[in-house]
């Protein structure tokens, strides 16, 4: 390359005039200026004339089956239901709303029976791919059906969440639905206090907007595993309803392909699906990255439980940023074990890692995994092959039995409810498990694998509250997770003993390299190099107050302390530098001091610290002879805890749905006897401070 030489005092006159008067005093001078010009120049520029971001890189994580420069199809078809259904001759719309991706299954699985069974043409709808309002201008030609997931305190899922707003503030407008016709079904979990809050809600509102119920609202409760029973009856109904008040005919279908699937010869897209990539639907997420695991500690081991602490570094994604309080979605991969029993089988093992397309038969079907990759990718990183089979999934496998025996062994499990019940009870059943289980000599070759791909769940991200203050470390978050390994008996006479492992937490634990001191082993991931992690970050409404001297009451069980660690954390900082805070009571439970009180010593540097502004309250459930547990504690302390609620505290709850249900009794309890208020009186107390955000909870199971 030819050089170009610029003579040093003619840099400032061309950059700007004014800098003319700047001449450098010597040499060393002039290459100083120089170098400060060019880098200013340089920041100035970055985005526009170097380093620009890949445009493509998003889809890689987003949209995995989509081709970089391809549009959306989603995104040119229109936002009108009316208008879609219209368009594409539909008889009915089955609208989702999907956290996990199991109203999501129900709703494409209900969609296709109702097309193939009874010639109903059906729409699967993500709610937030259509303008909510248009759901008025459904002909009563027509209907609809919901089917909607409850999660947290009520909450509704992220698509749905437009949906939500417009019913609730449609109930002040005074809209009128009476051309609607529909059906509801709402998963929810009785653990939980707000149990199928959603579907309730919308079902309603929808009554109060005049439209028209075909059948009562159905519910599934996940509490003892019944969602999929639930389903099944509820839809058992539905189709009695199509036989009977429709008057439509009834036709016996055999299994038909949603998707056409064939092994391919390797081509230049291959590399595309190389590492895993994932599908995000929110806008309440952050983008998709592996995030580099800066280190890991154990915080404690004890029988078959261990916990890690694991900090994950952003500074290589300057988009990425996190708020205390928030989630990250971790993403695993699914048990080499597990995906080498289900390839073997299939019959398939040979075949592992030829190059596999997978594309729709129809505009109408969705495609949840690449469009190419291999059958190791796909088992490892897009299904949920490690969750357990329904009782309808193990009648659906009859017809592709690979002998008379293993026929017989799926009626006998799918037919009989109470033998099903027992086996689930004390095995985990999973897809490669049963197959395995029916038939232990003969592969099941007949088996499509579209079936596969259509029936099981996408791998879903697992979410963990983040355990560090954006304040003190904004470039570093951490997680505190509990490993879990259950050991159940063999699902039949002569097998070992089955070992259950926590995927996402055994993941964690795999990936942070750390030895194991728990009596089961853990399981390995070979493909993992110890460094990364696949996840993004979820916002969260678990925050704490504006101002730093509002009073907090934090209530925690286990690991359910993560996000109060950076609570407290966040404020003992602030104290630290000046800023008022207010005074803090942390009720925390655990089995024992010496076993599983984790972040005990940080939680006495910040009492040290805070002094009489932390108080800690203890409880431990396996020591002394009674069991105490921390919802027994805040019962004990309950007219303190009312007393600092009257003078403006904020409340937090965080751990298992059972243990929040159980401190919400407490308290009202006390709210009850010290205000001598009426059962309704003091669900509408409660009710007021968490409308006003003064009283969240954040659980599960």
């Amino acid at each position: 390359m030819e050089s170009i030489n610029i003579p040093i005092t003619d840099i400032s006159s061309t950059f700007h005039p004014l800098l003319q008067t700047l001449q450098p005093s010597s040499t060393a001078d002039g290459i100083a200026a120089l170098l400060f010009l060019l880098t200013a120049l340089g920041y100035l520029t970055r985005g526009r004339l170097w380093e620009k971001p890949d445009p493509y890189y998003h889809l890689y994580f987003e949209r995995p089956q989509q081709q970089p420069g391809q549009t959306s199809a989603r995104s040119q078809t229109s936002r009108n239901i009316a208008q879609r259904l219209e368009e594409g001759d539909h008889k009915l719309v089955v609208f989702w709303g999907s956290q996990s991706g199991t109203a999501e299954r129900f709703a494409e699985q209900l969609g296709r029976e109702c097309s193939a069974r009874f010639g109903l043409n059906s729409l699967v709808a993500d709610l937030s791919d259509y303008d909510v309002e248009t759901v008025a201008l459904i002909p009563q030609s027509r209907f609809a059906i919901f089917i909607l997931s409850t999660y947290g305190e009520g909450d509704p899922s992220d698509n749905a969440a437009g949906f939500w707003d417009w019913i609730k503030k449609a109930q002040d407008q005074g809209v009128k639905l009476d051309n609607l016709r529909y059906l509801a079904f709402g998963l929810g979990n009785s653990n939980y206090k707000y149990y199928n809050r959603v579907i309730d809600v919308v079902a309603d509102a929808l009554d109060a907007f005049s439209a028209t119920a075909l059948l009562p609202k159905g519910r599934a409760d996940d509490a003892n595993g019944a969602t999929e029973e639930d389903f099944q009856a509820w839809k058992d109904d539905v189709f009695a309803m199509f036989r009977n008040s429709m008057r439509l005919e009834e036709k016996l279908v055999q299994y038909q392909p949603a998707v056409d699937i064939q092994f391919t010869a390797p081509n230049e897209r291959e590399t595309q699906h190389a590492t895993p990539t994932h599908q995000s639907h929110s806008n309440t997420c952050s983008a998709i990255v592996p995030l580099t695991i800066k280190n890991s500690r154990e915080l404690f081991t004890s029988g078959d439980r261990n916990c890690i602490h694991m900090d994950l570094d952003l500074t290589h994604h300057p988009d990425i940023y996190y708020k205390t309080g928030d989630y990250i979605g971790i993403w695993p991969c699914n048990l080499e074990e597990e995906i080498d029993i289900l390839l073997s089988s299939l019959g398939l093992h040979s075949r592992k890692n030829e190059p596999l397309s997978i594309n729709p038969l129809s505009t109408n079907s969705k495609r949840h995994v690449p469009s190419l990759t291999t059958l190791t990718m796909l088992f490892r990183n897009h299904l949920e092959i490690s969750g357990p089979v329904s009782r309808k999934t193990v009648l659906e496998l009859a017809p592709f039995a690979p002998t008379p025996d293993a026929k017989a062994t799926i009626l006998e499990l799918g037919q009989n409810k109470d033998r099903y019940a027992e086996l689930t009870a004390n095995t985990h059943i999973t897809l490669a498990r049963l197959l395995q289980l029916a038939s232990p000599t003969e592969p099941w070759t007949n088996f499509p694998l579209s079936w596969v791909i259509e029936s099981l769940l996408p791998l879903q991200p697992r979410y963990y509250s983040i355990s560090s203050s954006s304040v003190i470390s904004p470039r570093k978050l951490a997680i505190t997770a509990l490993v879990s390994n259950r050991a159940l008996s063999a699902p039949s006479p002569g097998q070992q003993t089955q070992t259950i492992h926590g995927l996402t937490s055994n993941y964690l634990l795999s990936a942070s390299s750390l030895p194991s001191n728990s009596p089961i082993p853990t399981p390995t991931y070979n493909h993992l190099d110890g460094t990364k992690l696949f996840a993004h970050i979820r916002k969260s409404k678990f925050k704490l107050p504006i101002t730093s001297s509002t009073p907090l009451i934090l209530i925690s069980a286990g690991t359910g302390f993560a996000p109060f660690r950076a609570f407290l954390s966040e404020r003992s900082k602030l104290h630290s530098i000046g800023k008022p805070v207010g005074k803090m009571v942390l009720f925390f439970g655990c089995r024992s001091p010496d076993e599983d009180f984790i972040y005990r010593e940080e939680l006495e540097k910040m009492k040290e610290a805070l002094g009489e502004r932390l108080e800690i309250v203890t409880a431990f459930s396996r020591v002394g002879e009674g069991k105490t547990y921390v919802q027994d504690r805040v019962g004990e302390r309950g007219r303190e805890v009312l007393e600092m609620l009257d003078s403006g505290a904020s409340l937090y709850v965080c751990g298992k749905a059972s243990m929040a249900r159980e401190v919400d009794g407490r308290i009202e309890e006390v709210v009850k006897e010290r205000k001598g208020l009426a059962d309704a009186a003091v669900k509408e107390w409660t009710d007021g401070l968490k409308r006003r955000g003064k009283w969240r909870a954040d659980v599960w199971g």
